[in-house]
């Protein structure tokens, strides 16, 4: 009959064996995490996150920063849902152009690239510039660039700057992807002052 020390003793056997075997996976795995690399991404209302390439034209550029401590591999920007109002206020969701890349700042644009631990690399999302069509002359304009993964969508939209909301994600062969919302919401009205533009204008990530 097995007295209840022996059960104490067994027990602490098995759970000895089982700490045994499981230790080494659990190191590794907490190396593997804490090594990995995270991304985020980061906009503020300064240079150079706002790029002044033309006394009328805003360029918005994004940051994706690698908070982990290991590289990440291959990172790629996708637009993967776009929301916006047209002149009229009407909401509409593009399904047509979407999802498509954005390109990286002062690098080769659309292909993919590496971000070293504690670093950051830019992308940029949208021109802001004044319309020269007579009838917009007092309004805000928006140009997305992108390189469409959808067939035969475009690869340059052209919309009112009154409300805009995408999904961004960032993809990369060795971080989790890194999901964000960008809102951006503006009376849309040319201002002679640039401050009064970027004043008027709010950028929210969610």
């Amino acid at each position: 009959m097995i007295s209840p020390s022996d059960w104490v003793l067994i027990g602490c056997t098995i759970t000895l064996a089982v700490a045994a075997l499981t230790a080494p996976y659990l190191n590794d795995l907490w190396k593997r995490k804490s090594l990995a690399p995270k991304l985020k991404i980061v906009f503020h209302k300064e240079s150079p996150y706002i790029v002044e390439p033309d006394e009328h034209i805003y360029l918005l550029c994004f940051e994706v920063k690698n908070e982990g401590n290991s590289k990440a591999k291959n990172c790629e920007v996708i637009i993967e849902e776009f929301y916006y109002k047209d002149e009229e206020g009407n909401s509409i969701e593009d399904n047509k152009n979407f999802p498509a890349k954005l390109g990286w700042v002062a690098h080769s644009r659309y292909s993919p690239i590496d971000i070293l631990p504690k670093a950051g690399n830019f992308f940029n999302i949208l021109y802001i510039y004044k319309s020269n069509e007579p009838k917009y002359l007092d309004k805000l304009k928006l140009e997305i660039y992108t390189e469409p993964v959808v067939r035969f969508a475009s690869s340059l939209l052209r919309i009112p700057l009154n409300y805009l909301k995408i999904k961004i994600v960032i993809y990369s062969e060795n971080a989790e992807k890194c999901e964000q919302y960008i809102e951006i919401k503006s009376p849309g009205i040319m201002r002679e002052n640039k401050e009064q533009i970027l004043q008027e204008m709010k950028i929210t990530l969610s």
